[in-house]
C-alpha cells in the first residue's frame, strides 16, 4: 500500500477512536480517500506491467523477425597480403562483406540498413573514442557512443600470424587466435554489436552482465560465416581458424559482469549461427 494511503488509514483509525458523529464522518472520508489512492496505485502498477509486457513482446518480435537472407556477398581473401602494413586493407574488405550481408538481411525484413563507422588504429598509435577508453595496441571493440568499430592493426596482425598470446581462453589452453578468417570473425563479432544497437537488442540486464549479448554477437558472426559458406567462398581451414579464435577469446571469470562466455559457450554460439544461417536462432529462443 502506498505510504500516503497507509497514513490516511492510520488517521482514520485515530479519528474513529475519538468518538462523535463528526469524528466518524471524518474517519469515513479518510478511509474513502485511502481506498481511492490504493485503487489508483493498483491501476498505475498494472498499467506499468502492461507496458513492460508490450515492450518485451516488441523486442522479442524484432529478434525473431529478421529472416535468413539470400546473398551473393563475396568472402574476403588475403589475396596474398601477409604484411602488417596491408592488414587494414584486408579489414576493410572483411567489413564490406559483413556490411553487405547485414544490409541484405535487414532490408529483406523491411528494416533500415545498418550504418557504422570504423577506425583501424595504426601501429604505435592510440585513438580517442566516444566511450572514454582510448583504442590502442589491443583494441578490438565496438563503441556505441560514437557508433564506431575500433580494431588495432597491430592486434590484427598478431591474430593473423597466430602470435596473439594474451587472450584468456588461449592462455587457459583453449583455442588459438590465428589466420585471416580468425581475424574476420573478430570484425564480424564487433559489427554484430552495431546491429544489436540498431535493433535495440543491446540492452544489458545488470543481473546477467554482458554474457548474453556477447554470445548473441558470436552467433550473429556465425551467420555471416554461413553466408560465406553458401557463396562457396570458404577456403580450407577457414572454419577451423574461426572456431579456434572464438575459443581463444573465451574466459572463465564467471563472477565478473564483464564475463563474455566460456570458450565452449562461445564456440557453441558461433556454430549455432554458422550451421543454421538463421538469425532467429540467435535470439533467446535459440538458446544463446
Amino acid at each position: 500500500m502506498p505510504r500516503l494511503a497507509a497514513l490516511l488509514v492510520l488517521l482514520a483509525l485515530a479519528a474513529g477512536g475519538c468518538g462523535g458523529q463528526e469524528s466518524e464522518r471524518f474517519a469515513q472520508q479518510i478511509r474513502d480517500r485511502a481506498e481511492e489512492i490504493q485503487t489508483r496505485a493498483e491501476r498505475v502498477s498494472e498499467r506499468a506491467k502492461q507496458v513492460a509486457r508490450q515492450v518485451k513482446a516488441a523486442l522479442e518480435k524484432i529478434k525473431a523477425s529478421v529472416p535468413r537472407a539470400t546473398t551473393d556477398a563475396q568472402a574476403p581473401t588475403t589475396g596474398g597480403r601477409t604484411s602488417a602494413q596491408e592488414i587494414d586493407t584486408y579489414l576493410s574488405t572483411v567489413l564490406t562483406s559483413i556490411d553487405e550481408y547485414w544490409t541484405t538481411t535487414l532490408k529483406t525484413s523491411g528494416l533500415r540498413e545498418p550504418r557504422v563507422r570504423h577506425v583501424w588504429v595504426p601501429v604505435g598509435r592510440a585513438v580517442r573514442t566516444g566511450c572514454g577508453t582510448p583504442a590502442g595496441a589491443d583494441a578490438a571493440f565496438y563503441c556505441p557512443s560514437d557508433d564506431t568499430i575500433y580494431v588495432s592493426v597491430e592486434l590484427a596482425a598478431r591474430i593473423w600470424s597466430g602470435v596473439a598470446n594474451n587472450l584468456p581462453g588461449q592462455s587457459a589452453g583453449y583455442g588459438h587466435a590465428v589466420g585471416d578468417f580468425g581475424l574476420a570473425y573478430v570484425v564480424a563479432h564487433e559489427y554484430a554489436h552495431n546491429v544489436q544497437q540498431e535493433l535495440g537488442l543491446g540492452e544489458m540486464d545488470p543481473r546477467a552482465g554482458v554474457e548474453p549479448i556477447e554470445l548473441q554477437a558470436d552467433c550473429m558472426a556465425g551467420l555471416w560465416g554461413n553466408s560465406v559458406y553458401r557463396a562457396g567462398k570458404l577456403q580450407p581451414g577457414d572454419v577451423e581458424e574461426a572456431i579456434s579464435t572464438v575459443m581463444a577469446v573465451g574466459d572463465f571469470d564467471l563472477g565478473n559482469p564483464q564475463h563474455h562466455g566460456t570458450p565452449e559457450q562461445r564456440r557453441e554460439a558461433w556454430l549455432i549461427g554458422y550451421e543454421s544461417g538463421d538469425p532467429a536462432r540467435c535470439g533467446p529462443a535459440g538458446g544463446v
